[in-house]
């Protein structure tokens, strides 16, 4: 930030306030006023620190929170990360070591009842048995059997939690409230988790002893494969005891089925018909054959024979189809036409006609005979087919019981090979079984046993501790921010700019080169009579100061505000408040002024004077014996010793009521008379917010400048300043000064080779 006063205006103007309020930035340089008018109508790029880039100013506003609340969350780091580290270093040591066991699929072991189904187990088997492992049964049989109910569990003997082991007889038993203890902790300590990605659990009880929380683990383990191949090898003794009571009705039912197969064959004497069921089947469908052709046959003929009653032969299609019949058909059709020819010729009687008259008779008699001879034969078939369909009739017969006696047979024969199979696959089953039992194979099995630890699992001291300062330092960060959000006092130029929306904002460091707030502070200052400090005359006692340098900028600010053409020559200096810097302000812009011109300073704050004892002078007479019209105008005015062209009208001491004395119709004339004699008119008003003096007189001036003090002046009371000077139709505000503010000329000691003194 410059030393140098930043006069950050923008270009056009702002309604809100004034006309002229927005103005082209000038640079003022440091120990040195404007040389001519095309100096200060030069633009200059705003000054370190307050850049045009948002993004920029925001990073700013950021880093100047954290400047002003560093003690705040400097205190709450410390203090998050002190705890974080007292409450790491008290809590005991954990270890919490692992062991790792694999569930193969059910029926992987070297016997088993299942068979050797090892594709894979399923994952709601291998869950069953995570689950399992968490049992309340076996985390009891556990804690029984290394007494952990009988000695504090964390706190336990290693060499003690073994001795003279014994189970658990009856879980179901009410738990003593050592044993319901012991069983909360267990619990709480121990962590099943299982790899869906292969077929393994990993088992871990904590505790803080390193040797009895490996002893446990290893422990829950082993009782689990024990407990899973006991209940096993429960199932299968179960699974065998059935198997032989089954077994013995099955061998009673194949004993009976043999005997029942024995007895048909010797009754029946289809001793080897089990060789010959397919041949007997054969001739079944033949026979079957047959008899349907026999049938057909015998029916066919029936039907021909019923159709010869009232019906000539000759439709029959044995006569018609024959050939020899077909053959006298035709010739005697032949003779017949040659007959009706000669008897047309030669007539009935002619030798002729007689001849073939015999051979048609002849020929007639051969065709009835062979007609006959074909009835004759059709009968002789119909009783053939007859006598065929009987005799197929009772072999079909025949056929029928021997099948009948050949499904019997089947039937007992299967009865008898099912029960026989039956009881074969069943011994098998119980020989198995035996076998399975004997060897104690089980699909579970340890692939990793926990072993002691070296270093603890838990705390993690130093992640813990990083942990605690980075919360801690994100706390306090947002604690600042916190602290910042609840408070509204304006400290920067920007929070005048976001709170107002102004373009331009004058800083008056008030503070010396070299100087700090505090250093101030602990200076024994001269204070007023009203106990109010003394104003430093910046513009005598500290000439080159950045200080000094403001109110020189303010001033050029003032006298390029330019209204109808002409500067303003009445300058009112309100603050929100007491305490804010106005008085200081007023009296050394007076000073300032009175180097380019006649300048009158008004004491216009009637309850509180103190503008005649920061220059140093005795005013006894002043504004209150003019407007009681005791005394005239040139009667209160006071030289300066100072500055020659620097004139001084006090408070005065005659009674009166300062609001009414302010704004009675003779504050208007005597503000008239003063710009008859003067060139320029500093007044000093009382605050805005306790009295309506400094709205009256408002009204009387050329120009307004608004004065907040950094850390002490609010948003709100500054809004509500502006609402009252708008609400009056007062003069325009061509300044807002912050004072006591940061010295924006941070880092800036020297400009143009020339020191800035303190």
């Amino acid at each position: 930030m410059n030393r140098h006063v930043e006069l950050e205006t923008g270009q056009g103007q702002s309604p809100r306030y004034s006309k002229d309020f927005g103005r082209p930035e000038v640079e003022v340089v440091q120990g040195a006023g404007p040389r001519n008018s095309k100096e200060l109508d030069r633009p200059v790029y705003p000054a370190p620190g307050y850049a045009k880039n948002p993004e920029h100013t925001d990073w700013r506003r950021a880093i100047d929170i954290l400047r002003r609340h560093w003690r705040l969350s400097t205190a709450f780091a410390l203090a998050v990360a002190l705890s974080v580290t007292v409450a790491t270093l008290m809590m005991k040591p954990v270890f919490e070591p692992e062991a790792r066991v694999e569930v193969d699929p059910p029926g992987a072991e070297v016997f088993s009842l299942q068979g050797n189904n090892n594709n894979g187990a399923s994952a709601d088997y291998i869950e069953t048995q995570a689950q399992n492992l968490q049992n309340d049964e076996l985390t009891l049989e556990v804690i029984r059997k290394l007494r952990l109910d009988k000695s504090p569990y964390f706190g336990a003997d290693p060499y003690a939690i073994s001795s003279a082991p014994r189970l658990a007889s009856d879980v179901a038993a009410p738990l003593t409230p050592a044993e319901n203890t012991a069983l909360f902790v267990f619990k709480q300590s121990r962590k099943i988790t299982r790899d869906v990605a292969s077929r393994l659990i990993t088992v871990s009880v904590s505790a803080h002893n390193p040797i009895v929380a490996a002893a446990v683990t290893n422990t829950l383990v082993n009782m689990f494969i024990e407990r899973d191949y006991k209940l096993r090898n429960e199932a299968i003794s179960q699974s065998s005891r059935w198997l032989q009571r089954q077994l013995d009705d099955i061998r009673q039912r194949m004993d009976d089925s043999n005997r029942a197969l024995s007895s048909f064959e010797k009754d029946k004497g289809i001793s080897t018909i089990g060789d010959n069921q397919n041949r007997f089947t054969e001739e079944m469908v033949e026979l079957s054959r047959q008899l349907m052709q026999a049938q057909a046959d015998r029916i066919q003929l029936q039907s021909y024979l019923n159709d010869l009653n009232g019906v000539r032969d000759s439709s029959l299609p044995q006569i018609s189809s024959n050939p020899v019949v077909q053959e006298l058909t035709k010739k005697l059709a032949e003779v017949k036409a040659d007959i009706s020819q000669t008897r047309a010729i030669y007539g009935t009687n002619h030798p002729n006609t007689q001849k073939l008259q015999n051979q048609a008779d002849e020929l007639q008699l051969q065709l009835s005979a062979q007609r006959a001879e074909i009835l004759r034969d059709m009968k002789t078939s119909y009783t053939a087919a007859q006598a065929r369909e009987h005799l197929m009739q009772s072999q079909m017969q025949g056929a029928s019981k021997q099948m009948t006696v050949l499904a019997q047979y089947n039937a007992l024969k299967k009865e008898s090979d099912a029960s026989t199979q039956l009881y074969q696959a069943l011994y098998q089953r119980i020989k198995e079984a035996a076998i399975a039992a004997e060897t104690k194979s089980s699909n579970v099995r340890v692939v990793d046993r926990a072993r002691v630890l070296d270093v603890p699992t838990r705390p993690h001291r130093g992640q813990n501790v990083g942990i605690g300062l980075l919360v801690g330092t994100l706390g306090g960060v947002v604690m600042a921010f916190l602290c910042e959000g609840m408070d509204t006092r304006i400290r920067t130029p920007e929070d005048i700019k976001r709170c107002l929306g102004a373009d331009s904002v004058s800083v008056v460091p008030v503070i010396g080169n070299g100087e700090s707030i505090g250093q101030v502070r602990s200076l024994q200052s001269p204070r007023l009579k009203n106990g109010q400090p003394k104003p430093h005359l910046l513009q005598i006692d500290r000439l080159n100061s950045a200080a000094g340098e403001a109110l020189r900028s303010i001033c050029v600010s003032v006298r390029l505000s330019r209204q109808n053409a002409c500067p303003p020559q009445v300058l009112l200096v309100v603050s929100p408040l007491t305490g804010e810097g106005k008085t200081t302000l007023s009296v050394n812009l007076a000073l300032t002024l009175a180097q380019h011109g006649r300048t009158c300073i008004v004491d216009a704050d009637l309850r509180k004077e103190g503008v005649a004892q920061a220059l140093g002078v005795a005013a006894y007479h002043g504004i209150r014996e003019v407007l009681s019209k005791t005394m005239d105008v040139d009667q209160v005015l006071v030289s300066a010793v100072q500055l020659p062209n620097l004139s001084l009208m006090g408070a005065g001491s005659a009674p009166g009521e300062p609001g009414g004395l302010i704004s009675s119709g003779g504050m208007s004339d005597l503000i008239g008379k003063l710009r008859q004699s003067f060139e320029f008119i500093v007044i000093d008003s009382a605050p805005m917010l306790l009295f309506s003096d400094g709205r009256a007189l408002s009204a009387l001036a050329d120009s307004v400048i608004v004065v907040g003090r950094s850390g002490v002046t609010t948003r709100d009371s500054l809004k509500r300043t502006m609402d009252l000077l708008r609400g009056v139709r007062s003069a325009p505000v061509v300044e807002l000064v912050l004072n006591a503010a940061e010295d924006p000329a941070r880092g800036y000691r020297t400009y143009h080779g020339y020191r800035m003194a303190g």
